[in-house]
């Protein structure tokens, strides 16, 4: 359901030091402020006051914990049999994220490099060139490329700012459950490493003849409209940090 990803820099290699969330709101188009970029932060969704419209099964209120990046996002699939048994993979659509301001290097939302008797690796991403037909996107290593996929143009990638989840950092989800009558159902759930904890996973519902101001979990929202296929809402408070 969600993909997971961490970004370590350890002497002789990485590993995975931040998780990613949904793909449908990891991504930003919004304009993010300079002093935002790179800096750890709790980061709640959507903006308070704003009226907002989500089907059943949707988000309708975040929090996450990590911090927006720089990402490259390659567009095409990629795969390469190297000798002893290893794969290298490019995955389509996956980001490839920065771990700080001015690093040349990427770090990948998923294992990448997969070897024999599950010895995997994550390797860092470099894109290089300068041109349309001749830059390339290269799996890197100690100094060296261990795969590239060459002749590319700049259709076969693209850029965008993505909040990137910390590692182990608990998020905090109210799903839209649906309407029946004048009962309006909602999933709370937390989630660690995008995983759901069984445990704290909470189906929850009120009576819209009893008002339409929720309050849960430290949220307050409120109901504007709703059906069995959408809500409209605003988010009157976050959750606490």
């Amino acid at each position: 359901m969600k993909k997971a990803i961490a970004i370590i820099v350890l002497g002789l290699g990485l590993v995975l030091f931040f998780t990613n969330v949904s793909k449908a709101q990891e991504s930003t188009i919004a304009k993010i402020d300079e002093s935002q970029m790179y800096v750890k932060m709790t980061d709640n969704l959507p903006i308070k006051g704003k009226k907002n419209t989500v089907y059943m099964g949707d988000s309708m209120l975040q929090q996450r914990h990590g911090m927006y990046t720089d990402c490259l996002i390659p567009l095409f699939n990629d795969e390469a049999k190297k000798l002893g048994g290893w794969t290298l993979k490019i995955i389509a659509n996956e980001p490839l994220c920065k771990s700080e301001k001015g690093n040349k290097s990427y770090f990948p939302t998923y294992v990448n490099g997969l070897g024999p008797e599950e010895n995997d690796y994550h390797y860092d991403v470099k894109l290089k060139g300068k041109e349309d037909g001749k830059y390339k996107i290269c799996l890197h290593t100690g100094g060296f490329n261990a795969h590239c996929k060459k002749k590319l143009s700049s259709k076969d990638f693209k850029f965008e700012i993505v909040f990137v989840s910390e590692k182990d950092s608990m998020q905090r989800v109210i799903e839209y459950a649906g309407k029946k009558g004048s009962i309006i159902k909602f999933i709370y759930s937390e989630y660690v490493d995008n995983m759901a904890r069984d445990a704290f996973m909470r189906e929850f519902e009120v009576d819209l003849n009893d008002g339409n101001i929720v309050a849960y979990k430290g949220t307050v929202f409120e109901i504007i409209e709703a059906n069995n296929a959408t809500i409209t809402y605003k988010v009157v408070r976050h959750f606490k940090n």
